[in-house]
């Protein structure tokens, strides 16, 4: 029987929750002692009521990453401090592989390195050839909770929202800039009366003044019976995703995460800008990550609000239309999907720790 070991996991944003929740929950399983290090810096109170809510030990502040007590410690940022800490220190990007490779130079400050998919890890094979050794292809963590989702859990979240079980579902999942909010209409609702509209805003969009416009059309959209906005307390979209069947985002990765579930995607690609990206376009270029260009033929791409309604009801309509694209993807940049990933990840954490007790 393995030794007890002290476990970290290091909250810098309330969206990681979502991928270190399924993985303490295995470690929990064999007994370990789990703590949760929140970030003090932004967010606080938001984090704590997530710690709170799923009944987690926690304590504030990321000099407690440094206090010499963990033996394992996982990140999904690419803190530095990692290399300058006598644990086992795991590492697991916030989204799939279509994020940019800005992350991947940090693969030397980690002992272990979480891919989700044969297209990540390939590239950071080819990358980064000497450091191949630290590379475990599981899976991605996320979506355990997605396979594990039952139906039971399926009908009590349509029951919280007042939604009806026998419409289909359309998940408007925007990020908070660039976002296409401002450029929806009002009545957005009303095109949908068949269907549950539910809004999922990115965190920011409550917690910053500069987009009390997007909070002011969601206001509106409220007004429709058939239509929820999903409050800040909801810090994980994991469950919408399960109970979704179209989803409409702009430039949020989870867009990707809808689609390597088969399930199609309209990609808004308009935006509400500010003043100063319109007078230097240049700044838009550097914000948007052109990585995802390569894989957006899985999506629907929507040059305007109109477009939008099309694609969406095209979707409902004949859902399986880009499926062998998307199973393509999935298979490619999201690995097995099989509920099991965190089971796996445990198995290749513990191994680790083997591996450093038979060297000693």
């Amino acid at each position: 029987m393995n030794k007890q070991q002290n476990i970290y996991f290091y909250v810098a944003y309330p969206y990681y929750f979502p991928h270190f929740l399924p993985i303490s929950k295995i470690f929990n399983s064999y007994k370990h002692k789990v703590t949760y290090i929140l970030s003090d810096k932004q967010n606080s109170k938001n984090m704590e009521d997530i710690a709170k809510e799923n009944n987690l030990e926690y304590m504030f502040g990321e000099d407690n990453i440094m206090d010499n007590k963990a033996d394992i410690i996982f990140f999904a940022n690419p803190s530095q401090i990692a290399k300058e800490i006598d644990a086992v220190t795991v590492f697991l990007e916030h989204g799939i592989g279509t994020k940019s490779t800005s992350f991947y130079k940090t693969i030397e400050y980690f002992d272990i390195y979480i891919t989700e998919g044969e297209q990540k890890n390939n590239t950071l094979k080819t990358l980064y050839p000497q450091y191949e050794y630290k590379l475990a292809n599981v899976g991605f963590s996320k979506f355990d909770e997605i396979v594990n989702f039952t139906q039971e859990d399926k009908e009590q979240l349509f029951d919280k929202y007042n939604l009806d079980k026998n419409k289909k579902t359309i998940l408007y999942a925007p990020t908070f800039f660039p976002s296409s909010i401002e450029k929806m209409a009002d009545n957005f609702p009303e095109e949908f009366k068949e269907c549950n509209i539910i809004v999922k805003p990115h965190y920011l969009t409550y917690e910053r003044k500069q987009y009390k416009k997007q909070l002011d059309k969601f206001d509106k959209w409220k007004s429709y019976d058939n239509c929820v906005v999903v409050p800040l307390s909801e810090y994980n979209l994991v469950p919408f995703l399960a109970i979704s069947d179209v989803m409409i985002s702009d430039e949020s990765s989870a867009m990707f995460e809808f689609a390597a579930l088969n399930k199609p995607v309209v990609s808004n690609r308009y935006f509400k800008l500010r003043w100063s990206y319109y007078l230097m376009p240049w700044k838009l270029a550097k914000r948007i990550d052109k990585s995802k260009d390569f894989y957006r033929t899985i999506l629907d791409n929507a040059n305007n609000y109109k477009e939008t309604i099309i694609y969406a009801k095209e979707a409902l309509d004949n859902p399986t239309k880009l499926e062998d694209k998307r199973l393509k993807f999935s298979k490619d940049l999201c690995g097995n999907i099989d509920g099991k990933v965190s089971n796996r990840i445990y198995d290749v954490v513990m191994n680790k720790i083997e591996s450093n007790k038979n060297e000693l």
